[in-house]
């Protein structure tokens, strides 16, 4: 059987960074939070002096506080010193239970930190600082701090397509959650293909019980099964459990038969229930035997967040294929039905793109391409986005030997998506090193988690392209549905600690995941 030379594709994407495109209004920078809750960080000040505390409570028990005159998490060295601090664990009424003093302590920087095995998530403690450097005088700056857990971010799920075309831009989602509650983190997302760094997306927020995606995209250069991870790395603060940082999965990489007239891959995934963690914490502290503090809550929530990615392609001789080169602007019409009925509809109009001509020298089709020319264009309505690609082949006579077309429609989990350094390059066509980093809403109105639609036994996707020269081109995918129970946690378990203050503390805890998993995907 003849195959299509996609392989000989691959130099048109090296030179991708060459078409004029911007990043897109709709995306938004990074260095804004979409969402800032959770346990809040104590702050107090005196004269020109700022200080900020933060109590960290960790799995080993251990709670790391932390204080400084500038921002936490940050390159930017912190202003003044510290000459002397308090520190006053309390009780539920507000009494200290212990006074300790760190005397004789002037710092290089307005940064200063200790552990202490004293303290239980939601526990308060006074804190005050005496702060040189600033102004004439030294200020002092007290402040009650609330213990919080440290964050815990888990790559959640790895969407992959069953496959994909080799020598053309691949997008990879993938969900990350915060599931302590407590604390938000910045993270960077990477992307490992066959275990060699790939790409990534750098400065990630993730809100505390917060969910986002990261985007990401790839070009193959060879067929085959390779293996996909994706890591949430060098999180700050560090992380609770750094065992629940990746998540891995396998995508088939093919070449496209040009006896075939389009190809066309969808997946669909749903996850509703626990969302996402429950856990149940409880803490009783004792000195000289008796009971002098006593805490329990239990935390988590019930949530629901759905992701769905329709690729359609088509490919080969222009004298048998369907496929034409993209006019600009493009519109695009999406539609979906649950057991055939309409369930969502969108419509992105306008699309523009860019194009760009460079010379080849290739056997193709049994001619000579001399010359290839590309365009590609993407955009966003409501909470998916939608790209368009093509690449002809000319001969020296202008005319079409070998067309490649595609349109895509991603819808991501979680409350946002971030674009990591290829996807930005590849689609936005911007390849700035470091690049500035962006992200965008996967819904509309800004609502947690994104848009829902009701679930069923079988998915219908209906996806269509129409450009300025009233060419179309798409189709629809019919995806079966399974839906499985989840559950996974650890039983409540308790430890028991002594400090050197006298007190005994005995810490329970235990989580909880319990959620039903709806998903399909299927490849023609």
């Amino acid at each position: 059987m003849k195959r299509t030379a996609l392989l000989f594709l691959l130099p048109v994407f090296g030179a991708l960074p060459a078409i004029s495109q911007s990043i897109p209004g709709y995306a938004i920078a990074n260095a804004k939070h979409y969402r800032e809750s959770g346990v809040g960080n104590a702050t107090g000040r005196s004269g020109s002096a700022q200080l900020t505390a933060r109590a960290l409570l960790g799995q080993d028990g251990n709670t790391s506080l932390e204080l400084t005159t500038g921002t936490f998490d940050s390159t930017v060295t912190p202003p003044g010193s510290f000459a002397r601090l308090q520190f006053k664990p309390l009780d539920p009424d507000g009494n200290p239970l212990f006074v300790q003093n760190f005397n004789s302590l002037p710092t290089s920087t307005g940064y200063y930190s200790f552990n202490s095995s004293s303290l239980n998530r939601h526990q308060q403690a006074q804190l005050q600082a005496n702060i040189m450097g600033i102004d004439r005088r030294t200020d002092v700056v007290t402040l009650i701090e609330t213990v919080k857990l440290r964050p815990d971010l888990a790559v959640q799920s790895l969407h992959l397509p069953e496959s994909a075309v080799v020598g053309t831009p691949v997008t990879i989602p993938a969900n990350i959650v915060e599931l302590n509650g407590d604390s938000s983190a910045t993270t960077t997302c990477q992307l490992f293909v066959d275990d060699a760094l790939a790409d990534k997306a750098t400065n990630i927020y993730v809100d505390a019980g917060g969910s986002v995606s990261c985007a990401f995209s790839h070009i193959f250069s060879s067929t085959g099964t390779h293996s996909i991870r994706v890591v949430a790395a060098s999180a700050a603060p560090a992380d609770w459990d750094t065992a629940n940082n990746s998540a891995s999965g396998t995508i088939n990489i093919i070449t496209l038969d040009i006896n075939t007239a389009q190809h066309g891959t969808a997946t669909f995934t749903d996850q509703n229930g626990g969302f996402p963690l429950s856990q149940v914490y409880a803490s009783e502290v004792f000195y000289a035997g008796s009971s002098v503090f006593n805490y329990s809550n239990t935390t988590g929530s019930t949530g629901r967040q759905q992701s769905s990615q329709v690729t359609l392609y088509s490919n080969g001789c222009s004298t048998v294929t369907n496929a034409l080169p993209y006019q600009f602007p493009v519109d695009v019409t999406y539609t979906e039905s649950m057991d055939g009925q309409p369930v969502y509809t969108s419509k992105a109009t306008g699309i523009t793109g860019g194009s760009q001509t460079s010379p080849v020298n290739q056997a193709l089709c049994g001619r000579t391409a001399v010359s290839y020319v590309q365009q590609i264009g993407t955009g966003v309505a409501d909470d998916h986005t939608f790209r368009v690609l093509s690449n002809t082949f000319y001969d020296s006579a202008s005319k079409p030997i070998s067309i490649f077309q595609q349109v895509e429609s991603t819808r991501n989990a979680g409350d946002i998506t971030y674009f990591s350094t290829g996807y930005q390059c590849d689609w936005f066509m911007v390849c700035d090193n470091p690049p500035t980093n962006y992200y965008m809403w996967n819904t509309s109105t800004e609502t947690v988690l994104g848009t829902i639609v009701p679930l069923g036994n079988t998915w219908v996707a209906n996806l269509t392209s129409s450009d300025a020269g009233g060419n179309g081109f798409g189709g629809s995918m019919t995806v079966p549905l399974t839906s499985t129970q989840q559950t996974a946690g650890h039983p409540s378990t308790c430890t028991n600690r002594t400090d050197t203050f006298g007190y005994t503390y005995q810490t329970c805890t235990g989580t909880t995941t319990n959620y039903t998993l709806t998903q399909g995907t299927i490849s023609y």
